[in-house]
C-alpha cells in the first residue's frame, strides 16, 4: 500500500530520521517519494546526505505532494508547526503525530479540517528496528489509515493498536518510558557484575543481551513471563536467592508504581 505513497516527514530528529531511514532501507517507500524538513539549512543538508532524501526548511513545501504527514516534531513546538501548516493540509491527507501527550483532537482543531489522524506513540529502540509503536485513530481515520500507519511503523519493530485514545498516557509511560527504565536495569545488573569482579564491558554485555534475550523469550514464546522465570529458577539454586534479593528491595511494588507515577504524568501534560 506504501510503495508509491508520498510521504513527507516534518522534523528529521531521531525518530523522524529512523523512519526516513528504515523506510529507504527496507524498501517500503521509494526514496524519491519520501520528503523531509529540519529547522535549518545546514541540518538539511546533512539530513539529505544521511538519509538520500530530499530535504527542505520549509514545511509548507514539504507537505504540497504529500500523501501521507509525519508530524515528527517536539510537543512544545507542535502548536507551531500546526499553525503554520493549517492552511495547506488537504483533507486527503493522513496525519500521523508521533508528539506525546498531544491528542488527535488537538491536532484536528488546530488544522480546522475533518482530516484523518493517526496518533502514535513510538521509543527510541526504533533507532535500530527494535521499537514498539501503539498507534490510536482519531475521528476522522479509517481502518485503511490505520493499515497505512501500521505498514510505516512496522518497519522499524512491533506494532499495536488501539481505539482509546485514553489509554495512550499509560502507553507513554509504559513502553514510551520503558527503555529508560530498562536502561537503568542494565546499568544497575552490570554494576553487580563489577562488584563480583567482572570486568564492566562484558559484565555491561552480559547484563544488556540477559535483558534482550529474555524479552524476546516472552515475545516468541507466548508464555507468561512468570512461567519462564520459574523455568530459569531451580530449587535451592542460585537464581532463587537472587529473586530473593529483588523481592526485598521491593522491585516489583517499585516498577508499577513507576508507570503508575509516569502515566499521571503524562495525564497532566496532556491537559
Amino acid at each position: 500500500m506504501l510503495r508509491e505513497r508520498k510521504i513527507a516527514i516534518l522534523g528529521l530528529g531521531k525518530i523522524g530520521g529512523a523512519l526516513a531511514s528504515s523506510l529507504v532501507r527496507n524498501k517500503i517507500v521509494s526514496k524519491e517519494n519520501i520528503v523531509g524538513t529540519t529547522g535549518h539549512r545546514d541540518s538539511a543538508l546533512e539530513a539529505a546526505k544521511r538519509y538520500g532524501i530530499k530535504t527542505l526548511t520549509d514545511n509548507v513545501r514539504a507537505l504540497a505532494d504529500a500523501q501521507i504527514v509525519i508530524l515528527a516534531v517536539k510537543p512544545q513546538t507542535m502548536k507551531k508547526v500546526l499553525l503554520e501548516i493549517r492552511d495547506a493540509v488537504r483533507d486527503d491527507q493522513l496525519i500521523i503525530t508521533l508528539a506525546a501527550a498531544r491528542t488527535t483532537r488537538f491536532i484536528e482543531e488546530y488544522l480546522q479540517k475533518a482530516v484523518p489522524v493517526v496518533r502514535a506513540m513510538t521509543n527510541t529502540p526504533c533507532l535500530v528496528n527494535a521499537g514498539m509503536t501503539v498507534l490510536c485513530p482519531g475521528r476522522y481515520a479509517s481502518k485503511e489509515h490505520i493499515e497505512l500507519a501500521r505498514e510505516i511503523f512496522a518497519a522499524v519493530g512491533l506494532v499495536a493498536i488501539i481505539d482509546n485514545e485514553e489509554l495512550m498516557d499509560a502507553v507513554t509511560a509504559l513502553s514510551g518510558s520503558g527503555p529508560a527504565y530498562a536502561y537503568i536495569m542494565i546499568e544497575a545488573l552490570a554494576e553487580g557484575g563489577v562488584k563480583v569482579g567482572l570486568p564492566r564491558s562484558l559484565s555491561t554485555i552480559l547484563a544488556a543481551q540477559s535483558l534482550l534475550g529474555a524479552a524476546k523469550m516472552v515475545l516468541e514464546t507466548g508464555e507468561h513471563p512468570a512461567k519462564l522465570k520459574d523455568e530459569v529458577t531451580t530449587p535451592a539454586g542460585v537464581t532463587i536467592d537472587g529473586i530473593m534479593a529483588l523481592e526485598d528491595g521491593g522491585i516489583r511494588v517499585t516498577l508499577i508504581k513507576t508507570v503508575d507515577r509516569a502515566t499521571e504524568k503524562s495525564k497532566e501534560l496532556s491537559q
